[in-house]
């Protein structure tokens, strides 16, 4: 099957992200580019995304039951997280969409905390726990009382003072917009935009579903019935990578189109005007302005 015989949404059925979002948080692919210089960065995974606010305040937001997998990801943001250029950062632990916890992914990422609490705790001034209660929250709550950080550990129900309590009340209504956009997308629309960060632009659809696990036939059903389709999910993600090189690069036009999978910069340029209502190039002067003003 050809992606020409994939039968998908009219292009118009993209939809923008939230205005407030991308004006707050720029996405990332990588834990590197994360941690980078001081900025309003977020990285998605399978069933969490971390974010954070100029390096002054860090947060992780889980969801679903993360496995195995999952854990090692959070381990390697954790070990980036122990380079003393972040000390005196705070922590949002945000646990509130949080389903149920995998016995076999908690004791690993237990045994991972007690191992290298040493190195990442004095880096945190302190921390906040957001949760909702349930057995799956009062257990990762028990992780915090078994491991004893060398920093102060908050636990919350009201989002309001988590918040205050790390000192990211301005931060707040950002990153709920972020994590009310991030519940909203459907768990194989999350996995099929984390393959895509992971892969050569204008990959072909076979290998994208491979990755998942699926058939190109039966990926295309599972997003069809979530509102999306591959289409959609590449044209998301020639956005999303582009908006990263608009704002961290001066590379031309066309040479940024031809990074994300673009056929040319007049494609990604009605790719912006369709979806987002502006150019790359206004795109680029709002972020300098941003910039300017931090």
């Amino acid at each position: 099957m050809t992606e020409r015989d994939v039968v998908t949404r009219p292009c118009d059925a993209l939809p923008s992200p939230r205005d407030d979002v991308s004006a707050a948080f720029v996405a990332t692919h990588d834990l590197q580019t994360f941690f980078g210089p001081p900025a309003w960065r977020y990285v998605v995974r399978r069933s969490f995304a971390y974010w954070q606010a100029e390096r002054r305040v860090f947060g992780i937001i889980l969801w679903g039951r993360p496995d195995e997998a999952d854990v090692d990801e959070i381990c390697a943001a954790h070990e980036v997280g122990a380079d003393p250029l972040f000390r005196g950062h705070t922590s949002l632990v945000d646990l509130r969409a949080l389903e149920s916890v995998d016995l076999l992914a908690f004791e690993r990422l237990l045994a991972y905390l007690k191992k290298r609490r040493d190195a990442w705790s004095p880096n945190v001034s302190r921390q906040a726990v957001l949760h909702r209660g349930g057995f799956a929250h009062a257990t990762v709550a028990g992780m915090f009382e078994f491991l004893r950080p060398g920093h102060p550990v908050t636990f919350f129900d009201d989002p309001v003072l988590a918040y205050e309590a790390v000192g990211a009340s301005r931060e707040r209504e950002a990153v709920e917009a972020l994590r009310d956009e991030l519940l909203r997308a459907p768990e194989i629309v999350r996995r099929v935009q984390s393959t895509l960060e992971t892969m050569p632009p204008r990959v072909s659809f076979g290998v994208i579903a491979r990755s998942v696990g699926m058939s190109v036939r039966s990926l295309q059903r599972h997003l069809a019935a979530s509102g999306s389709s591959l289409r959609i999910e590449r044209q998301r993600y020639m956005l999303r990578v582009s908006e990263r090189l608009l704002e961290r690069t001066e590379l031309a036009l066309e040479a940024i189109a031809a990074q994300v999978g673009a056929s040319s910069a007049s494609h990604l340029v009605a790719l912006y005007r369709r979806h987002r209502g502006t150019t790359p190039g206004a795109v680029r002067e709002q972020r300098k302005k941003k910039s300017a003003r931090s």
